[in-house]
């Protein structure tokens, strides 16, 4: 994968693969540009996918920089609660200092609330953070005889007193209620040791052990200073009178790390007198870096000020002063009108930095006023193109900046930065102007601004505002050289949808990421035999990812090519579990069908009777029968005759009142369970096992849930809205790893009603992982595999929790009130646990040779069959 940001957002966005959009939230972690911290906190923000939320949380806290722990701290007291426990271990992981005393408040209620996976993660956090006070609340924890901890807290509890505890006792002592545990899991008992280590070195170390090391070691670790928080304040604070707050200021300042906040000050004060003596411009950047990072409180800047006199310092040493007092806007005109170009831009770029990380508690629009006063004072062309760029990054609207487009335009060092700036509001140029701008220039100007002219043109194809006239700027850049000119052009055809053979031609290209960008192109251009053919080949590709996009396009493609080519591929790719899967997504769109592709699929099924796979390709067969209409002609071939198929349907209609508006591969599946019922009485007394009766009623009752209830009413807001699916897990108990069956019972409002061992606990939590990664929008099959599934859904969504949310997730249409159905989804699930339990032995070793042993449980699904059909039709 790319190591450009930019690339990797954009790989982001195009993508189909989530794997793909997960893989680049991580690796935009190792970056330090400004594009891709914007991108994540975008991210972050974004409710729609919990594991990208976290994910871009965990790539933020790895940055480690000023704006990275900025955002996190401030975003942090307004998070959802589905954000609390990651956002709490990314502070440990920036080492946000200023943290601490929210981390501790916030132990109290992760406790209260019994949210251990919150907890363990403010453990850890509070280890990272060298929270010594933390020491008497962990102790308690552990030997608290009320609170039993999982395996996770114990691990959170160690790994944190192994970073705080200075005695050995004191460790031991405090953990001594786990021994057992410690002696029984190998990893526990080398978690133990391990910090029991720790706690011993640590315990050999005196003070002046650690301030000698801290004030005359080369480089010392950035974590030593810490340490000295676990002693006494005033032995700590006698220790440092040994040294010089004038001579040896630097180390203090790296000292003050491990000094408390309130006596902290005195020190600051000292130093800060130091410096101004020294009316060294070098030793001012020493100290603003070092307040920046310790964070200071607005009584100490004020009384800094007063000793440091920041107006009477160079406008450059005033800039670092601003990264600590963050007032940057009081001086703008200052340094946008008063000083160089280079000192301004300084200035843009911190003042950028800093609202990076305060943005979420800024009023956009007010900004954009601001800055528009700033604009209208009148700046230098290179001064005010940064602006522009920063506008673009921040995301702030200024009308301004594009109400003298078409002048400004005129002016090569605007170009560039209206261009970006364009891109975030395209609507507020019309077409037309645009145009008539960019045909304006040079052919030299044009190459110059390339790229921006191309990513520009794209916003407006794909939005659809595209003007004949943009042709004449594309054509220029058809044969030009430049791989990234060629894949720009690519990509605003194929939004505009216009100049297939073009998009053609460019299969044969030398570079590969052309190759690629032409086949993702081309999949919009679906009717052309020609060009399905000129794919194909593609699908031999040694490119795993040509390969994939090549099938995705001949997929969406209609001809019979290109339909033959995709199942060809799938039988030589019968393993591979994505292909399937997007063929079964995927195929034949148009739903034309046809006979020769049901012939293939059922080859296959045959073939590959245990394939992993099994339920999607039976389902993909049934979609293609029911497409060519030939599900009837094939029913009729393998039953007793049409007449007897009518007189079998006219008795189920008789006590399935809906039957006839079912899906017809759950009429087959009723018309299986119900054929014994209806043989003469010879047949039905012969011994033969009659279990598959109860599993073709379990068996429609999954395909009408399936059908009925999935397809109408989950799939659909699983789509759109997976992340209030992945809150409400949360909401529910489930962010734990293993939670209390009786905790989850009340939350849920269903304590008396379904007993602790009755509720299907275990299935949820297998359930609620693949919503929180996101492959249950892949494994749909896998997640709901039987009626115990079904039963978990109008557990949790089909019903209204007061304790959680006011509607449910899934209302289905129905004339109850939300007590009524609260029951009625109650009783449903009950039953449908029932069946599963009476199907699993009769799918294995349970045996009904008399047909009335069976009447119970075909009674009973018909019963259900009509209950949840009133729900979902």
């Amino acid at each position: 994968m790319t190591r450009d940001p930019r690339e990797l957002i954009r790989n982001y966005k195009e993508s189909e693969w989530r794997t793909t959009r997960l893989e680049v939230l991580r690796r935009l972690g190792e970056f330090h540009d400004t594009r891709s911290f914007h991108f994540l906190t975008q991210i972050v923000q974004n409710p729609d996918d919990l594991a990208e939320q976290q994910l871009a949380i965990s790539a933020i806290a790895r940055r480690k920089t000023t704006s990275a722990r900025t955002f996190l701290r401030n975003f942090y007291p307004q998070a959802p609660e589905t954000l609390k426990s990651s956002l709490s271990h990314a502070l440990g992981v920036v080492q946000d200092l200023a943290s601490t005393d929210r981390l501790l408040k916030d132990w109290d209620e992760a406790y209260l609330k019994q949210d251990w996976a919150w907890l363990r993660n403010i453990l850890l956090s509070l280890g990272e953070l060298k929270a010594f006070s933390a020491l008497p609340k962990m102790i308690e924890l552990l030997q608290n005889p009320k609170t039993k901890l999982s395996n996770e807290l114990l691990f959170a509890s160690l790994f944190s007193l192994g970073r705080l505890s200075r005695y050995p006792q004191e460790f031991q002592k405090a953990v001594s209620a786990y021994e057992p545990r410690l002696l029984e899991d190998a990893l526990l008992s080398q978690v133990y040791q391990s910090a029991l280590t720790q706690v011993q070195i640590r315990s050999q170390f005196k003070l002046e052990d650690y301030l000698n090391k801290i004030f005359t070691l080369p480089d010392p670790h950035p974590v030593l200073p810490l340490e000295l928080l676990s002693f006494d304040p005033e032995e700590v604070e006698l220790g440092l009178s040994l040294f010089s707050t004038s001579k040896d200021w630097k180390r203090f300042l790296f000292a003050l790390r491990g000094v408390s906040s309130g006596k902290r000050d005195l020190y600051l004060e000292q130093i800060a007198q130091a410096v101004r003596d020294t009316a060294d411009s070098e030793n001012y950047f020493v100290l603003f870096e070092a307040l920046r990072d310790l964070g200071i409180s607005a009584v100490l800047r004020d009384k800094l000020e007063k000793i440091i006199n920041p107006a009477s310092l160079a406008l450059e040493v005033r800039l670092k002063w601003l990264e600590v007092d963050g007032a940057f806007e009081k001086e703008a005109l200052t340094y946008l009108k008063n000083s160089s170009d280079e000192i301004a831009i300084r200035w843009i770029n911190g003042w950028n930095d800093d609202l990076n990380g305060k943005l979420l508690n800024s009023n956009k629009g007010d900004l954009g006023k601001r800055i528009e006063s700033w604009i209208q004072a009148g700046l230098t062309a290179p001064v005010y193109a940064r602006l522009i760029r920063a506008c673009a990054e921040l995301g702030v609207e200024v009308p301004a900046i594009l109400k003298n487009f078409d002048p400004d335009f005129k002016k090569a060092p605007l170009r560039s930065s209206l261009l970006l700036y364009l891109e975030k509001y395209p609507v507020l140029v019309p077409a037309v102007l645009l145009a008539r701008a960019l045909t304006g220039l040079t052919p030299a100007e044009q190459e110059t601004l390339g790229l921006r002219i191309l990513s520009i043109l794209e916003i407006y194809a794909s939005g659809g505002y595209w003007n004949k006239e943009f042709e004449a700027v594309l054509k220029p850049f058809y044969e030009h050289f430049s791989p990234e000119f060629r894949i720009g052009v690519i990509r605003i055809l194929a939004h505009a949808k216009i100049n297939e053979s073009y998009l053609v031609k460019q299969l044969v290209h030398e570079n590969e990421s052309v190759v690629l960008n032409a086949v993702i192109a081309l999949k919009s251009f679906d009717s052309s035999a020609e060009t399905s053919e000129s794919l194909i080949p593609f699908l031999k590709s040694t490119s795993e990812i040509l390969r994939g996009r090549t099938l995705d396009a001949l997929c969406a493609h209609n001809s019979l090519k290109a339909k033959q080519a995709v199942m060809e591929y799938l039988k030589n790719n019968l393993l591979n579990e994505e292909v399937v899967d997007k063929i079964y997504r995927c195929f034949d769109s148009q739903k034309k069908g046809g006979e020769g592709f049901v012939k293939t699929i059922e080859g296959i099924l045959s073939e590959n009777p245990d394939h992993p796979q099994w339920e999607k390709l039976v389902s993909l067969r049934d979609r293609l029968i029911l497409d060519t209409k030939t599900l009837a002609n094939a029913e009729a071939g393998n039953t007793v005759g049409q007449d007897a198929l009518k007189e079998l349907d006219q008795k189920l209609i008789e006590v399935i009142p809906l039957f006839n508006k079912l899906d017809p591969t759950v009429q087959s599946a009723l018309r299986a369970a119900e054929q014994p019922f209806h043989q003469s009485t010879d047949l039905q007394n012969l011994p033969v096992d009659k279990a598959p009766t109860v599993l073709e009623y379990c068996k429609a009752l999954d395909l009408i849930l399936e059908r009925h209830l999935g397809q109408k009413y989950l799939f659909p807001k699983l789509d759109q809205r997976l992340h209030e699916f992945q809150t409400l897990w949360h909401n529910v108990g489930f962010s734990e790893d293993y939670p209390p069956a009786e905790k989850v019972l009340m939350v849920l409002g269903l304590k008396g009603k379904i007993t602790p061992e009755g509720f299907p606990l275990h299935k949820s939590k297998l359930m609620c992982a693949t919503f929180f990664n996101g492959k249950i929008m892949q494994d749909r099959f896998k997640v709901f595999d039987g009626l115990r599934a079904w039963a978990v859904i109008f557990l949790i969504f089909a019903r209204k929790i007061p304790q959680v949310q006011g509607t449910p997730l899934l209302p289905m249409s129905t004339k109850l009130d939300a007590t009524e159905m609260n029951e009625k989804c109650i009783s449903i699930a009950k039953r449908l646990m029932t069946l599963q339990d009476l199907r699993n032995p009769a799918a294995h070793r349970q045996t009904y040779t008399e047909l009335h042993l069976v009447k119970n449980v075909r009674n009973e699904a018909i019963l259900l069959v009509n209950t949840v059909l009133e729900l979902v039709l």
